[in-house]
């Protein structure tokens, strides 16, 4: 993948018979990863958005009456399944696995392919990534694939409401938020991971510790429009005291309003990039963004990328 893209398919207006042909020739296509085949279902229908950037795939749509085959010559990928509602089978090797309204498994398609089975309708959200994007995080990564993740896990939780983000198609056209996206949601994936581990204790290792951290930065992330966003409302949200939400960014070197700032401005700059939002006023982008006070956005900004928010404008997109 080299750049960000997005298909879109739906089976709604095809007829009845050639639903099942259509749909299994969508991997042929190239506009899927992974394969589909009809399970049985005298009707299968599929309505799905299959997002593409850098190092990342994300599939999100309803199902019904289809198979998801994953093949082993894609063993340098992980996929997490999830099944937002409805209920779907897993199956890999000998082993096969339940998944409901918000529960999550890892697959891997390494040593034999996997296949996740929806016989009814289903809301599912699939995340395509590299094996090397978590293996440095995760100490038993092998262990945890075929396990379910249940849907009030750490990191999950947080990770179905920053699937809102990637799904900003606007937002993700320039690089710089792409990279963004893609670690978060790897940093998100090793905290479900971690947290999902057996006899794992979320908050007392060093990697656990900076998942958290990243999954908190996600949940500021996904929150940014709010102006009323703060340190407190982000603490209750991620279970942990703000005295601690601040050691961790202190961790890092930097302060919680610090890294609010910054992420704004970041958007802000692509915002202001993208010919799409050429009718907008800065000020409204500003406002949007959460920002109060424009003097106060317009010092910022520049301070940050050494231009004013218009010198950015009359620049034009930038790839």
């Amino acid at each position: 993948m080299t750049g960000y893209s997005v298909v879109r398919f739906s089976s709604c207006a095809l007829p009845m018979v050639r639903r099942a042909e259509a749909i299994e020739a969508l991997h042929e296509r190239g506009l899927l990863e992974i394969k589909l085949t009809g399970n049985g279902a005298a009707s299968p229908h599929v309505d799905f958005a299959n997002r593409s950037m850098p190092g990342l795939g994300i599939l999100t749509g309803r199902f019904a009456g289809v198979r998801r085959h994953g093949a082993p010559e894609d063993g340098d990928f992980l996929y997490l399944c999830m099944t937002l509602s409805g209920t779907s089978l897993a199956s890999w090797r000998d082993k096969e696995l339940v998944l409901s309204d918000g529960d999550a498994v890892l697959m891997t398609s390494e040593e034999h392919d996997w296949t996740i089975t929806s016989s009814s309708s289903v809301d599912i959200a699939g995340i395509r990534l590299p094996r090397s994007a978590v293996a440095p995080f995760v100490s038993d990564l092998g262990d945890a694939v075929m396990r379910r993740i249940p849907r009030d896990t750490d990191g999950l939780r947080l990770l179905r409401k920053y699937l809102k983000v990637a799904a900003d198609d606007e937002g993700l056209e320039t690089p710089a938020p792409q990279r963004l996206v893609a670690n978060h949601l790897y940093d998100l994936i090793a905290l479900a991971l971690t947290a999902n581990s057996e006899g794992a204790a979320p908050g007392e290792s060093r990697t656990a510790g900076a998942s958290r951290l990243a999954a908190i930065k996600a949940d500021i992330v996904a929150g940014l429009q709010h102006n009323t966003l703060n340190a407190t409302a982000v603490a209750a949200r991620n279970g942990i005291t703000v005295r601690y939400l601040h050691k961790l960014f202190q961790n890092e070197g930097i302060t919680f309003s610090e890294f609010v700032v910054c992420q704004r401005l970041e958007r802000a700059l692509g915002v202001l990039r993208n010919p799409l939002h050429s009718r907008r006023t800065i000020s409204a982008i500003a406002f949007d963004l959460g920002f109060n006070d424009l003097s106060y956005f317009n010092r910022a900004f520049r301070r940050r990328y050494k231009a004013t928010p218009t010198d950015i404008r009359n620049q034009g997109p930038t790839r």
